[in-house]
């Protein structure tokens, strides 16, 4: 039993007789007070979390989520985040010191142990995850605020690897406090574990081919990619596996390690998009409506502040059916449809400048010529 209160013998010399009956070891009024001690604990936690909550500000655990940027808010963030966890650990702490002094059997005094240091750790391990879950958000916004906003694809691969050693450590810990020889259990996989470890071997490869994708960064997540014959937005950067949004809307899950193996062209990095056109000419395109043509296609490339400067439009051959242009400019965007327009409104400009000039473009096939005995030839075409 527990070690009497000196009000207990009191107490129990004034209570009737039917309370003070044992009951498999444990007096019927301490059984019966078991309870009153857990919702009187309950009630003072939660009346502790209330007055922490009040005094941070807000708690409001959902409102507090958003981006915080000041050592104020920050500080409300952590106590709302950690109050539930918190609360549940201060309960469990009053819940041992109330009832210590009860005279509670050996046997229940063990169970009353184990489900307190088993309630404890579940909670402690709880506002460890949400430490994790702030600590990255907070790491993220100074990573934004110094300018260094590519490293935060690192974050949620680290959140993972963290979170992950918090939950072995837990079960670890509540498993050796729980009398349960922890070092024999892992000497007993030792031989299971070897060849654990030659089966996943492929796992392996694909964690370390992760970490070579986070610290490489050859791209983060949002970022829309080409890779092999496939392309898409990268959504996640798993232990494991990358998720890559398709265009077609699909999820593709791709192995790490391959999509190490594979070339990787991030779209998204680029400063300008490429404008790249040949245009074919009449033959019947005289000189000085070619010379007109070039001129004009030229100032119009110059005077477009969204052409980056050393745009260019050529002459540059002839061919059994055209005289060629070929038009090379750089649109200054990243946004594919703000490059569809522009490069929209180029085309039409052009056709104008070549309709003025007094020339067209030429036939995608070249002209037949046809010719019967002793009469003038006839094109067709």
């Amino acid at each position: 039993m527990s070690p009497l209160h000196p009000f207990t013998p009191i107490l129990a010399s004034s209570m009737p007789a039917w309370l003070t009956t044992s009951l498999g070891g444990t007096p019927v009024w301490a059984s019966l007070a078991l309870p009153v001690v857990a919702c009187l604990a309950w009630l003072a936690a939660k009346l502790i979390g209330m007055l922490a909550g009040s005094n941070a500000g807000r708690n409001d655990e959902e409102k507090v989520k958003e981006n915080v940027k000041t050592k104020r808010s920050r500080f409300r963030s952590f106590v709302a985040l950690s109050r539930k966890p918190a609360q549940w650990c201060v309960g469990t702490a009053l819940f041992h010191l109330g009832r210590k002094p009860l005279p509670l059997s050996a046997g229940l005094q063990g169970f009353l142990h184990y489900l307190e240091l088993a309630v404890g750790t579940l909670a402690i391990l709880w506002l460890m995850l949400r430490l994790t879950d702030t600590g990255s958000k907070f790491l993220a916004g100074t990573l934004d605020r110094t300018g260094r906003s590519h490293a935060k694809a690192a974050i949620p691969l680290v959140r993972k690897v963290v979170k992950g050693a918090v939950i072995i450590f837990g079960i670890v810990f509540l498993l050796q406090n729980l009398g349960i020889n922890v070092g024999a259990i892992l000497a007993g996989l030792g031989i299971g574990g070897l060849a654990l470890a030659l089966a996943g071997k492929q796992t392996v490869e694909d964690l370390f081919a992760g970490v070579t994708l986070v610290v490489d960064q050859p791209a983060r997540v949002g970022d829309f990619c080409k890779f092999g014959t496939s392309a898409g937005t990268i959504e996640d950067i798993g232990i494991r596996s990358t998720r890559i949004r398709t265009l077609d809307r699909t999820l593709l899950t791709i192995p790490n390690a391959k999509l190490c193996e594979l070339p990787i062209e991030n779209v998204t990095v680029r400063d300008r998009i490429l404008l790249k056109a040949v245009l074919a000419l009449r033959y019947e395109t005289t000189p000085a409506q070619m010379r007109s043509i070039l001129e004009n296609m030229r100032a119009l490339l110059e005077e477009r502040p969204d052409i980056a400067p050393g745009s260019r439009v050529r002459f540059i051959e002839f061919t059994e059916s055209a005289l060629n242009l070929e038009v090379f400019a750089y649109v200054v965007t990243r946004d594919m449809n703000e490059f569809l327009m522009v490069r929209e409104e180029l085309y039409l400009r052009i056709m104008d400048i070549i309709s003025e000039s007094g020339s067209a473009f030429a036939s995608p096939s070249p002209p037949v010529v046809l010719q019967a005995a002793g009469e003038t030839a006839a094109v067709v075409g």
